[in-house]
């Protein structure tokens, strides 16, 4: 009697398949050997994956970086363009503006003083103490902005913006800023100028130093239907073939027109030369008016919606285009579409509703 139940409590603990004889007086139980789980995931490798745990028995390979990137962009009131990011850890979602005028990074930070600050109101604050990642710097920095100042403070964080991620990234938290920034989308900016002996690292040079893009460039593509939030790219590392012209023929062959390449001069913003602006009448195209003749700076700030420009060229480009003036805020409306020569080697598209200043 005690072997059955030593053959019964094997069989219940261990991993076989029993069965039994009964004799006279005796009752013989064979024990059969079961393959290890080791020797069925070397029989059958997927037979752990279709069970829901192939983790157990090898680690996936990481993914190499992309080598580049491509920002979302998002429209508001088709005035403001803006990204999402992500700040620390766990991450904090900010929308910023990627300025071409700034090698500064900042966002709005939860110190800012909402009861004197109007301008922090219905905004994203970046709150560090939430942040396992941030690392103290505690630097004050005044930006004397001309009519405002924007103050704050230096810290270290980590930064994600669509695939890729900054560490360490060092960035102002603004606790006082204007309260004209009341009526403005973005809670902040990733810095996209030119760097200086003594500016900060820009955004886009830190993405670089950390290898999350291959070439040392950066496009921005604008997407013209105001019916959709959907405000463009800003995309990291490369051009994408599909956001330039290019000509179809009739076998189906298409050509991309060439990218001209133009040296950018030294300075805060993109500054580069132009040949002229020339302005083709909507009624006759030999009604050419040609404005910045003798050639002309122009720098590309992708924070700004206006077109500036001197006082008696911009007072052409009203005349031209039939521009009516704003009762305030030096505002100018356009209601028609104007046509421009497609001979120069840059062109400024007025099209309706666009705003151009006087400076």
């Amino acid at each position: 009697m005690n072997k059955v139940y030593l053959y019964s409590w094997l069989c219940a603990i261990i991993p076989v398949i029993c069965s039994w004889e009964k004799g006279d007086g005796y009752i013989s139980i064979d024990l059969i050997r079961q393959k290890t789980p080791r020797m069925q995931y070397l029989e059958n490798p997927h037979l752990a994956d279709k069970m829901g745990f192939g983790e157990w028995f090898h680690k996936p390979k990481p993914k190499p970086k992309p080598g580049n990137d491509s920002i979302a962009l998002y429209r508001f009131l088709d005035y403001e363009f803006y990204a999402k990011i992500v700040i620390g850890h766990p991450g904090q979602t900010m929308n910023v503006a990627l300025d071409t005028g700034w090698t500064l990074s900042w966002v709005l930070s939860a110190k800012c003083q909402v009861l004197t600050t109007p301008g922090c109101w219905f905004h994203n604050m970046y709150d560090h103490t939430r942040s396992s990642k941030y690392k103290k710097d505690g630097t004050p920095y005044v930006g004397n902005e001309g009519k405002y100042n924007l103050t704050g403070f230096y810290s270290y964080e980590t930064i994600s913006v669509a695939h890729s991620n900054v560490t360490n990234f060092r960035f102002v938290e603004m606790d006082n800023v204007p309260w004209t920034y009341l009526f403005s989308k973005v809670d902040g900016l990733l810095g996209l100028g030119i760097r200086g002996p003594k500016d900060d690292e820009p955004f886009f040079y830190a993405l670089h130093r950390e290898n999350n893009i291959t070439n040392f460039l950066f496009s921005v593509y604008m997407n013209r239907d105001r019916q959709s939030t959907h405000g463009g790219n800003v995309i990291l590392g490369f051009i994408q073939d599909k956001h330039i012209h290019q000509t179809q023929f009739k076998n189906g062959t298409k050509i991309h027109d060439k990218i001209k390449f133009l040296p950018v001069e030294p300075g805060q913003y993109w500054k580069f030369s132009v040949d002229k602006v020339t302005v083709k009448s909507d009624t006759n195209d030999t009604d050419i008016t040609t404005l910045c003749p003798n050639g002309c700076k122009a720098i590309s700030d992708t924070s700004s919606s206006t077109i500036t420009g001197p006082e008696d060229e911009v007072d052409k480009i009203h005349e031209l285009i039939k521009a009516q003036k704003f009762p305030f805020g030096g505002i100018w409306t356009v209601r028609n579409i104007i046509k421009l020569s497609d001979e120069t080697v840059f062109l400024i598209s007025l099209q309706t509703s666009y705003v151009v200043l006087q400076r």
